[in-house]
């Protein structure tokens, strides 16, 4: 005959795992933002560090401006370049413009957020103070998106940069709706997202 402590033991463990999929990712959003802007700064961070060892010659643009341009390039986002009367996009990693030296590979820049956002997505389910199950680890490992969305949302404002060619004012910064549905919604939703079911089969 099971005891009454081990009834409410387990009572208690199956309050836990009824967490759902919208209670996970409610429940983690406070967590899951502070661990998906963090994300966001490491992504840059490296990138700024590969531009570097890649020895990129980026004068008259500051350098940490065209790092954070080849962030969005790395989640496929292209920079708009404006200017003269005319515009057009262009992504320096797919590309392969010749503005990058061969020392990083492109698929360097590309594979890192990848590997953050998924990391960042097993954080939160770590951090997770209830039992969840695969669909609910899920959802809280997504709720990275609210940090890293916001940021990359304002990354497009924050990585502008100008100069002048012939004259002529040139504007470059990441295009902005590509940046909010894709580094902003997409990658972080869907990679924390796996980052949690992972972290749950763990």
């Amino acid at each position: 005959m099971m005891s009454d402590r081990g009834l409410v033991y387990d009572m208690s463990r199956a309050r836990r795992g009824t967490t759902g999929p919208q209670g996970a990712f409610t429940n983690n959003l406070g967590i899951g933002a502070a661990i998906g802007a963090g994300a966001f700064v490491v992504n840059y961070v490296l990138t700024y560090v590969f531009v570097a060892i890649d020895g990129v010659d980026t004068d008259p643009i500051e350098t940490w401006k065209f790092a954070g341009n080849l962030l969005y390039n790395a989640q496929f986002v292209d920079s708009e370049i404006s200017g003269g009367g005319s515009s057009n996009t262009e992504n320096v990693l797919s590309e392969a413009s010749g503005d990058l030296t061969s020392t990083v590979p492109s698929l360097v820049y590309q594979a890192v957020p990848i590997i953050v956002l998924v990391v960042a997505g097993v954080l939160v389910v770590k951090q997770a103070q209830s039992r969840l199950d695969t669909g609910s680890s899920a959802a809280a490992g997504a709720s990275i998106v609210g940090g890293y969305g916001v940021l990359a949302v304002l990354g497009v404002f924050l990585f502008e940069y100008s100069y002048d060619i012939f004259g002529q004012s040139i504007s470059v910064a990441p295009e902005m709706v590509p940046a909010i549905l894709l580094a902003g919604i997409a990658f972080p939703l869907v990679l924390g997202a796996i980052g949690g079911a992972i972290a749950n089969e763990l």
